[in-house]
């Protein structure tokens, strides 16, 4: 369950970051083009940085200026072209810094990219409240312009009347100062939760149960201690293998308490920032404000909508808990509760045991490497790409660069940076960036997978998931990035969409057909169908555990913002934890100081929920026509993938189903066995 990184996402402007030039005057079209040519993100310095912040600030405003002073009537090839232009410049400016605050391998760089980003949001959100811009976009004629285009403007619209545009001066003076506040908050929260790599001391010992390979690659130091990291790759293993439950509570408790304390304080002062944000919009708290404009429409739908799915869950979770304590007690009998650190390990012993499903056996199968291959080909065999190299500068010898292609044509598509592996200080969680967004005739989309997978040796099955599903976000950004105009790329979609079209792609690493081509073992050996048919069995289990789970980190975010601020951090978390999870609160612990959505998702972390929903309603076109099958999965490249934002969610789906949305096809899932 991981982001797609929108740029600037604390202003509430963030759908229009996605932009490019339409009819804009050809002076500064080609000023702008020629500015965006430049790619800065390899090789560069602190300075340089500094200077192409200054650079881009001053284009923008140049943009803001010519727009602002138009005269005569507003049209659609004069106002909104040059609007998608001002936006083309903010957005994939932003996204450059977003990039490499995120990716650097030089501190000081990533610290002056961090530095530049309020400074484009100030001005980003100043763009928000221009009362002139909002007039001319207002004044342009309706008639007899295409509905992609009617929808796309009246979209905008409705994101300045949401950011204030129709207040008095002082008041959108206050809001834009609060954004500011806001963005740099955010940064604070993610750089402390970036920089916190963590030192988990353990005796040789307590790594009883750890596969060979693990052992191998955390041997003691000097100090006769192994030195554990907050990083994946040493993480998940612990959790799945580790034999000794102290084991599994030390990581736990270390894990679950990065960026605490230092996170504390942070938060505290987002969730004040963001209240006091809505109450100046006129809103009764920032979850209203933000659900305003997503298919879900308000928190207390929201709130209704996780109650729903909780109703669903309950009895597969009920039987699921019973059968693992059952199981969990006859190998030691002192365990009169579960906790969240026993889930995964004697999960992976039940399904051993019950489905002949062996994690260790399963991680054999599976390197960077080979499923980056098997990625590829999965894509190519689905939706018609070809993957050729890009030649271009990287920012670390890790880093590699790709090209999509579309094979009948020969098309760009886009291009992309796959940066996958471990290093200190770079982003420690798993996301697709935008880096250049996409338009017909100008440019090609230019996006970042920023991963944490293991660079050698085994590499566990729910890694591939989580691949997949990434670059399902760099395919959705690939495939949008050819509309009319800039503002229609996939930003524009509601964001409680976005996460359909990756989790949909999940589905495809437990089709055997599909991991045949690229599974295998050092021996060369293909993954055997009958593991896969295992690893289908006992996928089952736990199914509606985990989306409880999903359930109870949901309702922290929106608990944390659908009131006044002035409740304690702990307990509201553990009071939703509580609730919807079927392991309770871990005690001394601060999950909410390493919960990153909680800035760049805010309320809406339910999302990840909805989209489910969204995807497998989806997948029952590729499961009635078999899941490899080109002509549908074409069929979902042209009506859900290729139209971005330049149509509602809603007539996406209805398009490729032939109907409205169903949450049948989820509830479903979570009554199988």
């Amino acid at each position: 369950m991981k982001p797609y990184r929108l740029p600037l996402a604390a202003c509430l402007m963030a759908a229009t970051m996605f932009s490019a030039p339409a009819f804009a005057a050809p002076s500064t079209a080609t000023e702008v083009n020629d500015f965006l040519k430049q790619l800065p993100i390899a090789d560069t310095t602190a300075q340089a940085i500094g200077q192409r912040c200054d650079a881009i600030l001053a284009l923008g405003a140049k943009v803001r200026t010519e727009l602002e002073s138009r005269k005569g009537p507003a049209t659609i090839t004069g106002d909104f072209a040059a609007f998608d232009t001002l936006m083309l410049v903010m957005g994939d400016g932003a996204n450059e810094m977003y990039l490499v605050s995120e990716t650097s391998t030089v501190k000081e760089n990533r610290a002056a990219a961090e530095a530049c980003i309020p400074k484009l949001s100030e001005f980003t959100t100043a763009v928000s409240l221009s009362r002139p811009i909002y007039d001319r976009l207002s004044a342009i004629p309706q008639k007899g312009l295409d509905e992609k285009t009617v929808f796309t403007l009246n979209k905008m619209l409705t994101n300045y009347k949401l950011s204030g545009v129709d207040k008095d001066e002082a008041t959108r003076a206050k809001v834009g100062a609060l954004q500011t506040k806001i963005t740099e908050t955010g940064l604070k929260f993610a750089a402390n939760i970036r920089e916190d790599k963590g030192d988990i001391k353990l005796k040789p010992e307590a790594l009883a149960g750890l596969p060979q390979d693990y052992l191998d690659s955390h041997k003691p130091s000097e100090d006769g201690f192994v030195h554990l990291t907050y990083d994946y790759p040493d993480i998940v293993p612990i959790n799945q293998f580790a034999s000794l439950r102290d084991t599994r509570k030390i990581v736990s408790q270390g894990f679950f308490n990065r960026a605490w304390p230092a996170n504390e304080t942070v938060l505290k002062t987002l969730l004040e920032q963001r209240y006091e944000l809505a109450q100046t919009l006129g809103y009764p708290d920032f979850a209203t404000l933000v659900t305003a404009d997503k298919m879900i429409g308000t928190p207390q739908r929201a709130a209704q909508f996780l109650d729903d799915v909780n109703v669903a869950a309950k009895p597969g979770a009920d039987a699921d808990y019973a059968e693992l304590l059952a199981f969990a007690r006859a190998s030691d009998p002192t365990i009169d509760r579960l906790q969240t650190y026993d889930n995964s390990y004697f999960s992976n012993l039940l399904r051993k045991q019950k489905y002949s499903v062996d994690a260790a056996e399963v991680r054999q199968y599976f390197t960077y490497d080979k499923s980056r291959k098997g990625i590829f080909q999965l894509i190519s065999d689905l939706f018609g790409a070809e993957f050729r190299p890009w030649n271009t500068p990287v920012w670390d010898k890790s880093v590699s660069a790709w090209e999509m292609h579309d094979k009948a044509s020969g098309k760009l598509i886009g291009r992309f940076y796959l940066d996958m592996h471990p290093r200190d200080g770079k982003y420690n969680h798993a996301a697709a960036f935008p880096i250049r967004t996409g338009i017909e005739g100008r440019q090609a989309p230019v996006g970042a997978l920023i991963c944490n997978f293991p660079g050698e040796g085994p590499m566990e099955h729910s890694d591939v998931v989580t691949f997949l599903h990434e670059f399902g976000h760099l395919i959705h950004l690939m495939y949008s990035g050819h509309t009319q105009y800039g503002v229609q790329s996939m930003g524009n979609l509601q964001w409680d969409f976005i996460e359909a079209p990756s989790q949909l792609l999940e589905e495809w690493t437990w089709d055997y057909d599909t991991l045949k081509t690229f599974a295998s073992n050092d021996k060369g050996e293909p993954v055997p169908q009958d593991l896969v048919k295992r690893m289908n069995a006992g996928r089952r289990f736990g199914t509606p555990t985990r989306w409880k789970g999903q359930l109870a980190y949901a309702a922290v975010s929106l608990n944390y913002y659908n009131r006044k601020p002035d409740f304690d951090l702990d307990t509201q978390f553990d009071t939703q934890i509580a609730r919807y999870s079927m392991f309770p609160p871990m005690e001394g612990v601060h999950d909410y100081a390493s919960f990153g959505h909680l800035d760049g998702y805010s309320a809406i972390y339910y999302t990840y929920v909805w989209s489910k929903a969204i995807s497998l309603d989806l997948f029952t076109q590729f499961k009635a026509a078999g899941i490899r099958n080109p002509e549908v999965a074409q069929r979902y490249r042209k009506l859900v993938l290729e139209p971005g934002g330049s149509q509602d969610a809603n007539v996406l789906i209805q398009n490729f189903l032939g109907r409205p949305m169903s949450l049948e096809a989820f509830k479903t899932e979570l009554q199988k066995k």
